[in-house]
């Protein structure tokens, strides 16, 4: 809670119209993933046995359906951006770091099902040899401290070198900045692209 409260986090989720409930579960999820990384099922559980995060923000967790944690990562997700935004700057100003360097790397995820409702479920090349399953593909930007700066998820069919420009286009004030990446996302293009 000192970390979300230094980082303005919870009056920034109160300015894109959190209610107190969805606060607290929101809280509850991105604490959870932080303490004690799991599902939203193992999480609920989490918040209503283990954690004291309730008395830290005076709220009853053990009245909180499982639902709402659902619900919460949709409307998180919905706000992903402006979110990134906020840490990302809260984090720039509370350690007065530069951005000199850029790191840009992708993974992929499988999913076991179909994933019929997600779009992106496509079947690609798996890093994880799960070429019998959809996948998204997630790329992550971080600064040269390793404090995340942007984020995406692809299609799991993306060209890893074509993922670059999309990402490096959504990212403010980037001119100056020396670009890491790994010989998978680089080609001649995104070459010619970074000078």
């Amino acid at each position: 809670m000192h970390a979300v409260r230094q980082l303005t986090l919870d009056d920034k989720l109160k300015s894109l119209g959190f209610n107190q409930h969805q606060l607290a579960a929101s809280l509850g999820t991105i604490i959870a993933r932080m303490a004690c990384p799991a599902s939203e099922l193992a999480t609920h559980g989490w918040l209503q046995t283990t954690s004291g995060l309730g008395e830290l923000i005076d709220y009853d967790f053990e009245d909180m359906g499982l639902d709402r944690l659902y619900q919460v990562s949709d409307q998180l997700w919905k706000h992903r951006e402006a979110i990134e935004t906020h840490l990302y700057q809260q984090e720039r100003d509370l350690f007065s770091f530069s951005e000199t360097i850029t790191l840009y790397d992708l993974t992929n995820t499988f999913f076991e099902g179909e994933a019929k409702t997600n779009p992106a479920a496509q079947r690609g090349r798996s890093k994880e040899k799960r070429s019998d399953c959809p996948l998204v593909t997630l790329g992550l930007v971080l600064d040269g401290s390793g404090f995340p700066r942007k984020s995406q998820i692809f299609p799991g069919n993306a060209s890893e070198p074509q993922t670059l420009q999309t990402i490096l286009e959504g990212l403010e004030g980037r001119t100056g900045s020396t670009v890491i990446l790994d010989a998978g996302i680089a080609s001649e293009e995104n070459i010619q692209y970074l000078h």
